[in-house]
């Protein structure tokens, strides 16, 4: 997807009211062109190269978070959306996401390999947004998260998708235990993320 079709797309979202199905479309097609553009980057490539995957992937869904509940702060005539997505990635969510895999935010500017040398004192002090997300999916009050579903398939639903996914498993093992292919998942997964982005909102931030 090329830069003015995601500009669109953003544009679009920006145009119409919170919660209204309008927007809420707007940002699954912005969300889903982003993903799949192929153009997100690598932040501190080579570095924590044993949880490089885990960190980026973390950095990645809470990029995806901001994006949907922020995209009026998007300015067009600033920068293409791919270039504002990368410095967001690069600059904000990879540099939080190594505190959060690592369990400890003051890591977020360290190596992997000075790990064990760091103090974990504090490292349950705070649930990290994972955990957050994690709590809002188990007790998922309405009952929304698990009826959300892949068409004709009660076991692929958000819920059991989105626990398996902050439990670091690979799409294609996910895919192979809910007999549904793995493109199919994770565009399932995306729209999701957009259409949920408020309830993880509120909860996180109460």
């Amino acid at each position: 997807m090329d830069d003015e079709q995601l500009r669109q797309y953003a544009l679009e979202a920006r145009s119409h009211p919170r919660q209204s199905p309008e927007r809420q479309l707007a940002l699954t097609r912005l969300v889903e062109g982003i993903f799949h553009s192929g153009r997100l980057c690598y932040p501190r490539r080579g570095q924590f190269r044993h949880i490089y995957d885990e960190i980026r992937n973390e950095a990645i869904q809470n990029l995806f978070f901001f994006i949907c509940n922020n995209i009026d702060r998007y300015q067009p005539e600033r920068a293409p959306v791919m270039r504002w997505a990368n410095y967001l990635l690069a600059c904000r969510f990879f540099e939080e996401a190594i505190g959060i895999v690592l369990g400890d935010p003051r890591l977020r500017t360290e190596s992997v390999d000075n790990y064990d040398r760091v103090s974990h004192t504090h490292r349950d002090r705070e649930p990290s947004l994972s955990q957050l997300v994690k709590q809002c999916l188990e007790e998922d009050v309405n009952g929304k998260f698990k009826n959300k579903c892949v068409k004709n398939n009660p076991q692929a639903n958000f819920k059991e998708i989105a626990k398996r996914r902050l439990l670091k498993q690979k799409w294609k093992d996910i895919a192979t235990d809910l007999g549904v292919r793995a493109s199919t998942l994770s565009d399932f997964y995306q729209r999701c993320l957009v259409e949920f982005s408020s309830e993880f909102k509120d909860y996180i931030q109460n």
